[in-house]
């Protein structure tokens, strides 16, 4: 049966969307955009709605970004925003204890450290990104991402700062394809192992990927669709012991939840109508969202208004 030229013109910009999602600059590239209501969405279920604070505050100001630490089960990496240096710290999520504060001994600079991403590539190296992706004012043409492989045999013990060498380093030296945005949000797909990054201060949050691999000479950013969401502040996708790979994208009043399996790209899964995780305890300045490899979520703010903060953990069910 042949299509009518109207139907056909109906699917052609579905198409090309789905298409953009696997190659970025297919032809014609025609981004997404998803349209919902988010103050009418659904609750997802199996998580508790009550979390369990760190039995003490954490010692970190500007605390930005995080992620899970995959030889400490209860631990998270976290990072300070701009002038906080060059700083890794190791967190305990139920005491709220730094374990170790890593000096790191390379020439990256901490302009807006925003967002932290964890990965796994294909020799099963874990690797940590660094996301140098603030501007709040967005004038600053070019971003980085700083990567390098996790650290281990840390001391965990030592109470002052420890120099470390970061091992294999690179660094994504990019711009946006449509100009300065202020980011905070970032992760590592595992499907296609691109970064993708979520714009903070757009009425419609837009989407944009990089390549798995910085490329020589730096890359571009390129623009995939918008949602509509505002003031994103951290994103995270992990395989959860369920063998469901979620994506959660906060920001300072909701969590959104997009439920995946492992082999679904990223593109594709933003592209539905996503459930909220439970968040019952608003904090000062929520910049953290981290998924533990036991499936329990964990929020951090930044110290704000002087409340100390607290670890904030959503148990699985």
């Amino acid at each position: 049966m042949r299509c009518s030229s109207a139907l056909w013109l109906a699917i052609v910009p579905v198409l090309a969307a789905a298409q953009a999602c696997r190659d970025p600059q297919p032809e014609p590239y025609v981004p997404f955009s998803v349209n919902y209501d988010v103050t009418s969405l659904a609750g997802q279920p199996g998580f508790d709605t009550v979390p369990v604070l760190s039995s003490a505050s954490l010692d970190l100001v500007e605390a930005s970004g995080g992620v899970h630490c995959s030889w400490a089960p209860q631990a998270i990496w976290v990072i300070e925003d701009g002038g906080a240096g060059s700083m890794l710290y190791l967190v305990n999520t139920a005491t709220g204890r730094v374990l170790s504060r890593l000096q790191l001994n390379i020439w990256w600079t901490n302009e807006d450290w925003e967002d932290l991403a964890h990965w796994t590539d294909s020799n099963g190296q874990h690797w940590l990104g660094i996301g140098d992706l603030g501007d709040n004012n967005e004038v600053r043409p070019m971003r980085r991402i700083f990567a390098l492989q996790e650290p281990t045999g840390v001391d965990t013990m030592a109470t002052g700062i420890q120099s470390y060498a970061p091992i294999a380093p690179k660094v994504w030296t990019f711009t946006y394809q449509d100009g300065p945005r202020d980011v905070e949000s970032m992760f590592a797909d595992p499907v296609d192992g691109r970064i993708y990054l979520f714009s903070k201060r757009d009425m419609r949050n837009r989407l944009y990927v990089l390549p798995a691999e910085p490329s020589l000479g730096g890359d571009v950013a390129l623009f995939l669709g918008d949602l509509p969401v505002y003031m994103s502040t951290a994103a995270d996708r992990l395989t959860l012991p369920s063998g469901r790979s979620p994506i959660v994208l906060r920001s300072y009043g909701r969590l959104y939840y997009w439920d995946a399996a492992p082999s679904e790209s990223a593109c594709d899964v933003l592209q539905r109508v996503p459930t909220q995780l439970p968040y019952t305890e608003q904090e000062a300045q929520g910049e953290i969202f981290a998924w533990l490899k036991d499936g329990t979520y964990v929020l951090l703010s930044e110290n704000a208004g002087g409340v100390e903060p607290r670890v904030h953990r959503y148990l699985k069910q």
